[in-house]
């Protein structure tokens, strides 16, 4: 079992969309599946077998970031709708040390949202960014 001192506590991201580094708040459905029939065997049927089929639909992938009128939200705002997007790389740091690296090799921003306008209010704006992709890969880092 592991120690309470293994896991990565207060843990900072980086992202980098087509090399540009973005600073994103939040990044949801860091994931990847595949897809996959099951059928019964003649004979013996105690269990199911899986088999694997080609791929049909894509990943997805939300990064999310406060509105802020800087250079960096200028380039963000060229990221459109049915734009492609390659070399996506989420960075996991801890005390500035990079402990894991989630690589997308490609996608399509298919989705860009916003929060509501509230002149009442005093939330940040948020805008988020979605990427249907081909698969997220994982690279491991010595700890």
């Amino acid at each position: 079992m592991a120690s309470h001192d293994s896991y990565l506590p207060n843990y900072s991201f980086e992202v980098r969309i087509d090399g540009t580094r973005f600073g994103f708040a939040k990044v949801n459905n860091i994931s990847a599946s595949v897809e996959f029939d099951t059928i019964v065997n003649g004979g013996t049927n105690d269990a199911p077998v899986i088999l694997l089929k080609p791929k049909k639909t894509a990943d997805m992938i939300i990064f999310e970031k406060g509105l802020k009128s800087d250079l960096n939200d200028t380039v963000f705002s060229l990221l459109t709708e049915g734009k492609k997007v390659g070399g996506v790389m989420i960075f996991v740091k801890l005390n500035g040390t990079i402990k894991r690296i989630y690589t997308i090799s490609t996608g399509v921003i298919v989705k860009r949202e916003f929060s509501s306008l509230d002149a009442m209010g005093d939330q940040v704006f948020i805008e988020a960014l979605q990427i249907a992709h081909t698969g997220l890969t994982e690279i491991a880092l010595p700890l």
